[in-house]
């Protein structure tokens, strides 16, 4: 982006008009100087331009159909905070930048449709990432918005390959888990269907397990206790899945 220039008190920069050469309903032409008896004063009165181009269309649609000229401010200055916006009493409108140009111009990437990318190849805006059709992505091949991850077709995903929103997972297709190849919402394991899941494979909500899907009995042997000594393995009646997992984790149990 350029940065603002001083020659013999001129300053330059870019504005954006209607398709007809109108803004706020002043009529311009290419090649002609624009003055007003006034004190300048951003944001209130003067003839407004930006020093960068890409911030013009902070306050105008990124739209082809717009016409965006090169201007020389030629009277008194008053830029805001920061610089970039600022509006003159005196504007030369020297020249119209052709959209080609635009892009280019308003983008530090290659390739892009956009404005204010620093990657390639993006047709959405302010990406530092290749490929994205949507808005402020940090990764590549993102549709969605305000990713750091790839092929994101959500917003705000910091893992790959996700659907919903707010993942920091892959392959979710629901919002805010932060495992994998979770279809549900808000699960920190992997592979769950359901929502508020902490394990995996879960197919029902707010499961701390694995391979939950509701509370089954379970038909297995144990191993009972004569005092010191084991009997064998012993069918039992169907009792629940919490009791058994307890079971299984201490080796009295297993799955027929």
């Amino acid at each position: 982006m350029e940065e603002i220039k001083k020659e013999s008190g001129e300053v330059r920069g870019y504005k954006v008009f209607n398709p007809d050469w109108t803004c706020r309903g002043f009529q311009y032409e290419v090649g002609k100087t624009f003055e007003e008896d006034i004190d300048p004063s951003c944001c209130d009165r003067g003839f407004h331009f930006c020093t960068n181009a890409v911030d013009c269309f902070r306050y105008y649609d990124f739209n082809p159909k717009n016409k965006v000229a090169e201007v020389v401010a030629l009277g008194k200055v008053d830029c805001s905070e920061g610089g970039t916006k600022c509006c003159t009493n005196k504007i030369l409108i020297v020249r119209e930048i052709l959209w080609k140009e635009v892009l280019k111009i308003a983008n530090i990437g290659k390739d892009c449709t956009g404005y204010g990318n620093t990657g390639d190849c993006n047709t959405g805006n302010c990406n530092t990432g290749n490929r994205n059709t949507g808005n402020r992505n940090t990764g590549n091949c993102n549709t969605g918005d305000c990713n750091t991850g790839n092929w994101n077709t959500g917003d705000w995903n910091t893992g790959n390959r996700n659907t919903g929103n707010r993942n920091t997972g892959n392959c979710n297709t629901g919002n805010c888990n932060t495992g994998y190849r979770n279809t549900g919402d808000w699960n920190t394991g992997d592979r769950n269907t359901g929502d508020c899941n902490t394990g995996d494979w879960n197919t029902g909500n707010c499961n701390t397990g694995c391979f939950m899907t509701e509370e089954q009995k379970i038909s297995f042997l144990i191993k009972p206790r004569i005092g010191p000594t084991l009997i064998g393995w012993k069918a039992m009646p169907d009792i629940s899945s919490t009791k058994f997992r307890k079971m299984l984790l201490n080796g009295f149990a297993r799955v027929i």
